[in-house]
């Protein structure tokens, strides 16, 4: 599937081409914990590239998931993110062992009451933990953050003083360049919080469905025909925040009387800048989330998802409306490069949120670059256990409850 507006998608994206990309990194795969990457895209009907390297010996998951529009996109996708976990699981970084409070006395931290939490009770700021070394990426100034904000070592126990804070890896990124990995963070944290946001506004979704028959970018198109060509159903939102950086889910599903298996529906959500790149990551991102489950080989798969499915969005009736049209939704327009695409992020998050801060996780002598980006103030994944709602999705449900009193 190649057309010229998937080439320059691509080059948006991505610093170096995907296939460049898996040349590079195929002899440090050993290194970095991989066995063996498969394409499991055969176990479905779809036709959408899939791929999975396994990492037997991993402190956090196991299997990393990777896809694309061709198969040689899925493995790099698959090894980058194998790499991503590697170098978080072992990371090289400056730690300081102190409290909240002596560093706050020394000069910068960051907010612990702005970081997304999973309870209710505030950490404490006076004992004493691990803190990593950020570096602000507008200003370059030096904060520390949690130790726990930034590895996946899953075999260590959590400080508990901290334990309140959510990890896991939202805001970790890989990439051919820093500005290329710094892209993919935070665009997957302002996706996460907005789908929180998105969440909490119930029926009101039913308003963010897109009508399909719109979407006019010719890569998003083809990714959509193969879907219904192969018979799978596909339904996308609008989630889109008060940042105002495009941001989609998308819900695929198909009828079991013409499979050899249960499948449920699967879903995937994605943001970008540009709306065109948002959708298709997002649909393509349902593909995967449905070869995981078809697959079962992740480590944190349950029963009771394989029962229930994926998350899907908080709707009792079949939507009704006709659909926002995609073409309505704002877009960047005239990117050239990734540094466009930066600049454009943190802009928004500039002008919303505040300064994100970013550590470098690169290992010496691999030919790729892992960071770690934090941004106070955006809500984390209400898919977390436990996961308690931050000051964006309080001010939101705080606006919704005013909305019904007057109304």
């Amino acid at each position: 599937m190649e057309n010229e507006q998937a080439k320059a998608w691509t080059r948006i994206c991505r610093e170096t081409d995907p296939a460049e990309t898996l040349a590079r990194m195929i002899p440090f795969v050993r290194e970095i914990g991989v066995s063996r990457i498969a394409d499991i895209s055969g176990l479905d009907f779809i036709g959408l590239p899939v791929a999975v390297a396994y990492r037997p010996t991993a402190r956090s998951l196991a299997t990393c998931y990777g896809k694309g529009v061709t198969l040689t996109e899925a493995k790099a996708s698959a090894v980058m993110e194998a790499l991503e976990r590697y170098c978080a699981e072992n990371p090289k970084i400056t730690l300081r062992y102190a409290s909240y409070d002596e560093l706050l006395g020394e000069g910068r931290v960051v907010d612990l009451d702005m970081l997304p939490r999973i309870g209710e009770a505030p950490p404490l700021k006076s004992r004493r933990s691990l803190w990593a070394r950020a570096k602000g990426m507008t200003t370059g100034d030096t904060a520390w953050v949690p130790f726990e904000t930034v590895h996946l070592d899953y075999a260590l126990p959590l400080p508990t003083n901290l334990e309140c804070l959510l990890v896991g890896s939202g805001g970790l990124a890989s990439g051919n360049t820093i500005r290329e990995a710094a892209v993919h963070a935070i665009s997957e944290l302002i996706e996460r919080d907005a789908l929180t946001l998105w969440r909490a506004k119930g029926s009101d979704i039913n308003e963010t469905i897109i009508d399909l028959e719109s979407v006019n970018d010719p890569w998003c198109t083809e990714i959509l025909s193969t879907l219904s060509r192969s018979g799978v159903r596909t339904a996308v939102w609008d989630m889109t925040s008060d940042l105002g950086v495009p941001a989609f889910f998308c819900e695929i599903s198909s009828d079991n009387s013409s499979t050899f298996r249960n499948v449920s529906p699967a879903a995937g959500s994605a943001c970008h800048p540009l709306s065109g790149i948002a959708l298709g990551k997002a649909v393509l991102e349902a593909v995967q989330s449905r070869l995981t489950m078809i697959s079962g080989t992740r480590d944190d798969l349950t029963r009771e998802m394989f029962m229930r499915g994926s998350p899907r969005p908080p709707r009792e009736e079949p939507n009704t409306c006709a659909g926002k049209a995609f073409t309505d939704i704002p877009s960047a327009l005239d990117f050239a490069s990734i540094d466009d695409a930066l600049e454009n992020l943190l802009n928004r998050l500039r002008t919303g949120i505040g300064e994100p801060l970013i550590v470098d996780l690169s290992h010496d002598g691999i030919p790729a670059v892992v960071v770690r980006v934090i941004a106070p103030g955006l809500e984390g994944s209400c898919d977390a256990p436990g996961y308690t709602a931050g000051t964006r999705a309080r001010g939101l449900a705080a606006k919704q409850d005013g909305d019904v009193e007057h109304g």
